[in-house]
């Protein structure tokens, strides 16, 4: 162990552009603050599912997937290797590579940090009681913007009592969203910061330079960015294309073949990768999106963006809805229905943005700061 390493836990081997991009951000982060920051490379078995070209034969939904996307399945692996290329060149990966909590030691650390993303979020596939830290027996256990994922962990959890025990553990914690604030303060009766996610904290410089250079782009088009591709969704988008006659480019392969979205004229980029994703928001006409980190980049980049109010948003869920609060875009968030004489092509005030962005900022390095000088203790 050194007295400068600290590991950092997190999505960081999701092929999803916003796992691997906050976890990109937060270890830039700590290591600007004088720290070598090293994620600790864990992904359990439902991760590594979650991400496969295929899945298990074993019901009739995956087998019909598996036939559906078997045409593609060359195109997907390519872009999940691309993924790969991504991780092994930006992070700084442990030695050793983990699969299961027990494989998991805190020997090399003298701060072990959880977070961003849904690391908290126990009802997904690739969920774990690691990043909830009860393997760390030495090392400082700070969380940074965890997410519940909407998923109040004392309603889904089998046993909350546990989680309390593993939460109260904490050195420092804190939480990406309200809903979060007001569920671990039940859980440790703490009241415990709102913190931006890590990747509102670097600008849009340090994008731009791991950023694709040589992605064959239309000069204007709409980037749309939806992980589920919900009918209605879809039939918004197409209609805001056809009013201005942009061309819409998608994402996310597997998914868009599975829901037949080649039908709808929507374009893939050529690859898949946090990369392109970068590029093809920076470069965008216009961004629609239903996500967390769709939302997120275009306002890195000052660019246009409507986020579409979907499922969960009616909800608990308030990732996105705590997201534009903080930056003072709430009037970015429409409804899915098409609205004829809606100016699409509104441009985004960001005036309230650049006043609070370097606040909040400001707040989130200050809690990175305090939690990982020792001196403080």
């Amino acid at each position: 162990m050194t007295d400068k390493r600290v590991g950092i836990i997190t999505f960081h081997h999701s092929y999803n552009c916003g796992s691997m991009l906050q976890a990109f951000a937060l270890q830039r982060v700590i290591e600007r603050l004088g720290y070598e920051a090293e994620i600790i490379d864990f992904s359990n078995a439902g991760q590594k599912q979650l991400y496969s070209v295929t899945q298990p034969n074993n019901s009739v939904k995956n087998i019909l997937k598996n036939i559906i996307l078997f045409p593609y399945k060359d195109r997907i692996r390519k872009n999940f290797e691309s993924f790969e290329e991504f991780k092994n060149a930006e992070f700084h990966l442990s030695p050793e590579s983990y699969s299961r909590m027990e494989e998991l030691t805190d020997t090399r650390y003298f701060v072990v940090v959880t977070g961003s993303d849904q690391v908290w979020n126990i009802t997904i596939e690739d969920g774990d009681d690691a990043y909830y830290l009860p393997w760390v027996r030495n090392a400082r256990k700070i969380a940074y913007a965890p997410s519940f994922g909407a998923k109040n962990v004392m309603k889904y959890a089998d046993d909350p009592e546990k989680y309390k025990t593993y939460l109260s553990d904490f050195d420092a914690l804190s939480i990406r969203e309200e809903n979060g604030k007001k569920w671990l303060q039940d859980l440790v009766e703490k009241d415990v910061p709102v913190l931006l996610d890590p990747t509102l904290l670097l600008d849009a410089d340090a994008y731009e330079q791991i950023a694709d250079q040589n992605l064959n782009l239309p000069d204007k088009y709409i980037f749309f960015y939806s992980p589920s591709y919900q009918k209605d969704i879809v039939h918004l988008v197409q209609c805001v294309s056809n009013k201005y006659h942009l061309p819409v480019i998608a994402f996310n392969t597997k998914t868009f073949y599975v829901k037949g979205m080649q039908r709808t004229g929507f374009k893939l980029p050529e690859i898949e990768n946090p990369r392109s994703y970068l590029t093809l928001i920076k470069n965008a006409t216009l961004i629609m999106t239903t996500s967390f980190h769709g939302t997120v980049f275009p306002t890195i980049f000052r660019k246009p963006v409507w986020v579409i109010k979907n499922g969960g948003m009616f909800g608990d869920d308030d990732r996105v809805k705590t997201l534009i609060k903080e930056l003072g875009i709430e009037e970015r968030l429409i409804p899915i229905e098409y609205r004829e004489y809606f100016n699409y092509m509104k441009m985004v005030d960001y005036s309230y943005y650049e006043e609070e962005l370097p606040i909040l900022r400001n707040k989130a390095i200050q809690y990175l700061k305090d939690s990982l000088d020792t001196t403080n203790e």
